[in-house]
């Protein structure tokens, strides 16, 4: 069971670091313009607050990877990195989602390509897992558009996480269940500071300087398939609710059906992210199933 002092830092700590650079980032950005360029100051309070999380769990950097988790450390830079040119027009953007959807599967889960999968195997799953990867991508890309409030976006990612993290806890994996609990920390920081930020700030520019960019998506792409990957692969998480967890961001298109347009926009908020919580629930109950809390013979791995 982790400590006080994990729990401190690994949850409260991230989050402090985390809100107040956001806070700094979208104060800059009201103050200069064309903020466009600096929407990907949002991932500057993200990935710093996970790397304070990743150190408080890990105790150290591990600066040559010894196990998967270990690579998380890069892939928040990977995606530090990426959130600078994200909002630029061009195909750096689809060049880097083809690469990075390549490259995590390989390296997150080098041990199985290397001593247990043979090389046919390895390949399926490798396709598999890239275009499962990219496909998120563009899950997670039309969700930040298809959620129009500002301070919904971040809740459901943090509702994704907590469930991430829960799911992890009793599928016997306490260590993957604290870094989706630094997402969550992440996401419920950012989420708080947005309905502060939203009551206090006032600007003359009718830009929301609240909603979440997209230059963010490399951060929740990296860590949640990483997390995932690593919760089904070297624990066990059932498929069934990584595959849940995953659509759930798909359900926020429901505001496309034209019974949905009808409605208010508070309406149709709501059942946007009552169905992703529904989803999440869903994926919850599985793990809860397969945990074999319910009796001494567990219902196997589903």
């Amino acid at each position: 069971m982790p400590t006080l002092s994990q729990l401190l830092l690994s949850i409260l700590l991230p989050a402090i670091v985390c809100g107040i650079i956001y806070i700094a980032a979208v104060l800059i950005r009201t103050r200069i313009e064309n903020s466009e360029r600096l929407l990907w100051l949002t991932a500057i309070a993200l990935v710093s607050g996970y790397l304070i999380g990743y150190i408080g769990i890990e105790n150290k950097l591990t600066i040559i990877p010894k196990e998967s988790i270990h690579w998380f450390f890069y892939l928040t830079l990977f995606a530090l990195m990426s959130s600078t040119y994200w909002d630029t027009p061009g195909f750096g953007s689809i060049t880097s989602q083809v690469f990075y959807s390549i490259l995590i599967p390989r390296i997150l889960l080098a041990p199985l390509f290397t001593y247990s999968w043979g090389i046919f195997q390895g390949i399926i799953w490798w396709i598999c897992l890239s275009l499962g990867i990219f496909v998120f991508w563009h899950i997670v890309k039309q969700s930040f558009t298809a959620i129009e409030s500002d301070t919904s976006i971040p809740f459901v990612y943090f509702g994704i996480s907590v469930g991430t993290a829960i799911i992890l806890a009793l599928s016997g994996s306490l260590r993957l269940a604290q870094h989706a609990g630094i997402l969550s920390a992440l996401f419920g920081a950012i989420w708080i500071c947005t309905i502060i930020l939203k009551n206090t700030l006032k600007t003359d520019n009718e830009q929301n300087y609240l909603i979440l960019p997209l230059s963010i998506t490399p951060f929740v792409i990296f860590m949640m398939s990483g997390i995932w990957m690593n919760g089904y692969f070297f624990a066990e998480v059932p498929w069934i609710c990584i595959i849940l967890l995953a659509v759930s961001p798909l359900l926020a298109q429901v505001r496309n059906i034209h019974a949905i347009q009808r409605l208010s926009e508070n309406k149709s908020l709501y059942i946007q992210i009552g169905l992703i919580a529904f989803c999440v629930c869903i994926a919850l109950i599985f793990a809860l199933l397969n945990s074999g809390l319910f009796s001494q013979d567990t219902y196997g791995r589903i």
